[in-house]
C-alpha cells in the first residue's frame, strides 16, 4: 500500500514529447503528484518496475510494443497501480480489451486537463470512496447496507467494470452474500431517502427532484460522475 503521506507517483507513458513533457509539468504542478516520462511502451515497462508508480497514465497507441502490450505484460508480471488508458481512437474494441487487460479507466484525446488531474486523484483513491464521500454530503448517513451498496455499484458503472445495472446488482450481490433484488431495494431506499431531505446539493444534481426521486440508474450514475468533481 502506497505511503498516504507521500506523493501520488504517475508514470506517464506518451510517444509525443511535447504532449508528454505537458502532461507531466500539468502533473507536478498540482501539488502532491510526482511524475515521469516514458516515450515507448518498453521504456515505460522498465520504468513501472523501477518507478513503482500508483498510476500509469497510459497512451494506448505507441511505436513498437503498444499500449495494449505492455498493459498485458504489466499485469502478467504482477503490477498493481491503477491504469488510465487514453487513446485518440477510441473503439469499442479498445475499450473492451484495455479494461480486460486490467486498465481502471478510458480516457479520449485531446485531454481535458481538469479532468484529467480530477482522474488521476480519483484513482488513486478510488471511486468507490470518492462516492461514499459525496453520499455523505447530500446526507446519508455514512451506515447502513444501501450506502455502501450504492458507492459499490455507482463505482462499477462509473469505472466500466460493469456496464448494465443487473451487473452491478450481481457484483455487489456476490461480495455482500445477498441477493441483486435486495441491492436494488436497499439502493432505491437510498436515493428515496435523500430526496426526501432534498438538500441544496441534491437539488443541484438531480434536477428532477421535484418528478420524485430518481431511478436508480439515473441515481448511481449521476452519483459516480459527480464523484469526480470536487465540491
Amino acid at each position: 500500500m502506497r505511503d498516504r503521506r507521500g506523493p501520488i507517483r504517475v508514470l506517464v507513458v506518451e510517444d509525443e514529447p511535447m504532449q508528454g513533457w505537458l502532461t507531466v509539468q500539468v502533473l507536478e504542478t498540482q501539488g502532491g503528484m510526482e511524475a515521469v516520462l516514458a516515450t515507448s511502451g518498453m521504456e515505460g515497462l522498465k520504468l513501472a518496475r523501477s518507478f513503482q508508480p500508483d498510476v500509469i497514465l497510459l497512451d494506448l497507441i505507441l511505436p513498437g510494443m503498444s499500449g495494449l502490450e505492455m498493459l498485458r505484460q504489466y499485469r502478467r508480471e504482477g503490477g498493481r497501480a491503477e491504469v488510465l488508458a487514453v487513446t485518440g481512437v477510441q473503439t469499442e474494441w479498445g475499450k473492451r480489451m484495455s479494461l480486460a487487460l486490467g486498465a481502471s479507466f478510458l480516457l479520449s484525446k485531446p485531454v481535458n486537463w481538469e479532468e484529467l488531474v480530477r482522474t488521476v486523484r480519483m484513482l488513486e483513491s478510488g471511486l468507490e470512496g470518492e462516492c461514499q464521500e459525496l453520499l455523505k454530503a447530500l446526507g446519508a448517513k455514512g451506515k447502513g447496507k444501501g450506502f455502501f451498496q450504492a458507492a459499490y455499484c455507482a463505482a462499477l458503472l462509473g469505472e466500466g467494470r460493469c456496464e448494465l445495472l443487473k451487473e452491478a446488482y450481481i457484483e455487489a450481490a456476490a461480495r455482500d452474500r445477498s441477493s441483486p433484488v435486495n441491492i436494488s431495494k436497499n439502493i432505491e431506499r437510498l436515493a428515496e431517502e435523500l430526496h426526501g431531505r432534498r438538500t441544496e446539493l441534491f437539488c443541484r444534481l438531480f434536477p428532477g427532484w421535484r418528478e420524485g426521486p430518481p431511478t436508480n440508474r439515473e441515481f448511481l450514475d449521476i452519483l459516480s460522475q459527480a464523484a469526480r468533481i470536487p465540491l
